[in-house]
């Protein structure tokens, strides 16, 4: 094997350290969706016993508010359209969205998982190499100096 070989080996090991890192920065997200999801779970709840709310308003500050209609939810449907929908609907919309994205997050960590384990058995591997081709150089006799 040579150096260029090797060389090669290395470079594919830091590409799928890369790959590693994305797949869990993709869960750290998934992770911050999932949290969101259930605070307006858990705040669409709150409004079937309280009526009150708070509104952030930037820095810090709230202002109490009273909501007029609790059983209606206005939700994103994207690309600026929004919907109306009875609050139950949504609270299982939202359980549905949490779901896949625990699939999702289960999925991408049996991802890792495998591409941890065929790094290690790769840099194992290139240790190997690494090794003989030393042990190899220092066994090559030299040429005397003349």
């Amino acid at each position: 094997m040579t150096n260029e070989e090797i060389q090669k080996q290395f470079y594919e090991l830091e590409l799928y350290n890369q790959q590693v890192k994305k797949l869990q920065d993709e869960l750290g997200k998934i992770e911050i969706m999932k949290m969101e999801l259930m605070k307006s779970i858990e705040s669409m709840n709150g409004l079937k016993e309280s009526k009150e709310i708070l509104i952030p308003l930037g820095g810090g500050a709230f202002v109490k508010a009273e909501v007029i209609d609790s059983e209606n939810i206005i939700v994103g449907a994207g690309a600026d359209v929004f919907l109306e929908k009875n609050i139950d609907e949504v609270v299982e919309d939202f359980k549905k969205s949490s779901e896949e994205l625990t699939n999702a997050e289960t999925m991408i960590k049996e991802q890792i998982e495998k591409t941890v384990k065929f790094m290690e058995k790769m840099q194992k591997d290139l240790e190997k190499k690494v090794k003989l081709m030393e042990s190899q150089k220092q066994q090559t006799p030299t040429a005397p100096a003349q």
